[in-house]
């Protein structure tokens, strides 16, 4: 029998993977699959395995040359110190986005993707809905055992390649079967979610002793927590008496749980994320703290608010880095809102530049990105790419990006960069026209990876949804584009990105288009008609 030879794997070298989405497969060629069918056909043919290894062994050391000085053209990081010292991709894998359904290989993938463009710290959040006590000792495998599962696994690959692994938590916020009538907080508007009020001694308990479960198993399996990142709020919160101010019993809260987290990673940070805060509450906030843990918390990640891009100057506890929590899922422009992957890839070329700018200027220490998916993969290498000080521009990082990602050519590369930073204002796009210039940039005999395949459908669902928009009534014409619409992102979602069912955020209610809720009532009123000649 002859011997196999092993295909060489790199997961960055996009432009040569011509077949893969998030549902193929993880392991990726150094060399383009023409190349490789052709070792497959050396080996059959009988030509000595000794000559092909080492024909392989040449292969690769000729890309690792090419991608040495790829790096090298995209900058080089020993001269240009970085414009911002924390640099966190926060990728909670949940409500069925990318990060809660990928495979271990697929996330490693991503990370490190997300090294390569200058991030330095990766979080997760084990968020609990829907999911029982994976600690509880049932005998079956849940929902919550395999994303807890996966959580490690992520961490572990996070680890492995460098990054520091910080643990975000929404403290109040458990576990399905623990929510009993008589240990539910008071929700409003704003504090919603599977809640515990951690006034109640027995829900308090139940709360420590999840986060217990989680530091000790983490622990166990290897993973070295650096830091421990809490936020108030959207999905956390209790509005009863006894919890007011809330944002002290939060304080209260995560200083017992920082205490408990500590026994299993000596080391640990307490940093917080300030989402939804008010300006009364970061005052309460930092007066609490230095009155009885002085220097406890060592950064806050500050809200910035949609079309924003710097951070308010509240007030901080003694020795907390003012930082930033930058939201990379949407587009440029706050409205109309291009937000959450629903119409397809998301770019925001401008307010990143200038959300890099503005918060250097304020003396930020560090900045946390909101990823909610594969759909802000420029945002991410944007982002990263100033804040690391590898780019000096968004067009040099989408140079890069171009060439590394895209398959761009030194020919086409200005194209690509211009080509991209029009998705910045997508509602302003003539959709088919720009379909037609992406067509024009890609070489004929490459149809690209999925980095390419999804700005596809981006000019698909933009194409459809502007010929809704030309319409007020449900015509032929209005229906068919709808339909189009609806089928087209299926694929993007199921095909290329390979999701899970869509909950909350990503569910066609929280979708951004004007005519949904009217394309909603029409199909009611539809199916209803059907149902009465029935």
């Amino acid at each position: 029998m002859q011997e196999e030879l092993p295909v060489v794997a790199d997961a960055g070298w996009d432009c040569l993977d011509l077949a893969h989405t998030f549902r193929g497969p993880t392991v990726r060629p150094n060399v383009c699959c023409s190349e490789i069918h052709g070792y497959k056909h050396m080996i059959r043919t009988g030509l000595n395995v000794r000559t092909v290894a080492a024909l392989v062994a040449f292969l690769t050391v000729f890309v690792a040359v090419i991608r040495v000085d790829d790096a090298a053209r995209a900058g080089d990081v020993e001269k240009a110190p970085p414009v911002f010292a924390v640099r966190t991709l926060y990728a909670p894998g949940h409500f069925g986005n990318s990060y809660e359904v990928m495979g271990e290989n697929e996330m490693q993938e991503i990370l490190q993707e997300a090294l390569f463009w200058g991030f330095n710290r990766y979080a997760d959040w084990f968020d609990m809905e829907d999911c029982a006590d994976p600690f509880s000792g049932k005998r079956v495998y849940q929902l919550g055992h395999v994303l807890w599962a996966r959580k490690k696994a992520h961490f572990l690959s996070a680890q492995r390649l460098g990054l520091a692994c910080d643990l975000v938590i929404t403290p109040n916020h458990v576990y399905v079967d623990q929510c009993r009538a008589d240990w539910l907080a008071t929700t409003n508007d704003k504090i919603f979610g599977q809640l515990l009020c951690p006034s109640i001694p027995e829900a308090r308990a139940a709360i420590l002793r999840n986060y217990e479960n989680l530091f000790a198993d983490l622990a166990a399996s290897g993973v070295r927590v650096s830091a421990l990142v809490a936020a108030p709020y959207d999905f956390g919160g209790c509005a009863c008496d006894r919890c007011r101010p809330w944002i002290l019993t939060f304080a209260k809260l995560c200083r017992e749980i920082y205490e408990i987290g500590r026994k299993y990673h000596p080391k640990l940070a307490m940093e917080i994320i300030g989402w939804w805060w008010q300006p009364e509450e970061h005052q309460l906030f930092a007066t609490w703290c230095d009155e009885h843990y002085p220097g406890w918390v060592s950064q806050m990640y500050l809200h910035i608010p949609y079309g924003q891009t710097d951070v308010a100057s509240l007030p901080l506890p003694q020795g907390c880095a003012r930082s930033a929590f930058v939201h990379i899922g949407y587009a440029d422009q706050a409205a109309p809102r291009d937000v959450y992957g629903h119409l397809g890839p998301v770019i925001a070329p401008t307010r990143l530049e200038k959300t890099v700018h503005d918060l250097a200027r304020h003396g930020c220490h560090g900045v946390m990105a909101y990823s909610e998916g594969v759909f802000d993969d420029v945002n991410k290498a944007i982002l990263a790419g100033l804040a690391s000080g590898r780019y000096s521009s968004t067009d040099e990082v989408l140079r890069a990006y171009a060439v590394r990602c895209l398959c761009a050519t030194d020919a086409n590369t200005a194209e690509w960069v211009a080509w991209l930073k029009l998705w910045g204002r997508p509602f302003e796009v003539d959709a088919a026209a720009a379909e037609k210039d992406l067509e024009k940039m890609l070489p004929v005999d490459r149809p690209g990876n999925w980095r390419v395949v999804q700005w596809r459908y981006k000019c698909k669902l933009m194409k459809d949804h502007q010929e809704v928009m030309r319409e007020n009534e449900w015509s032929a014409e209005r229906i068919a584009a709808a339909e189009h619409f609806f089928a087209a992102q299926e694929e993007l979602q199921r095909k290329v990105w390979g999701l899970g069912p869509l909950r909350h955020i990503f569910a066609r209610p929280f979708t951004p288009l004007p005519w949904y809720g009217s394309w909603a009532d029409y199909q009611k009123k539809h199916a209803m008609g059907l149902s009465e000649q029935q």
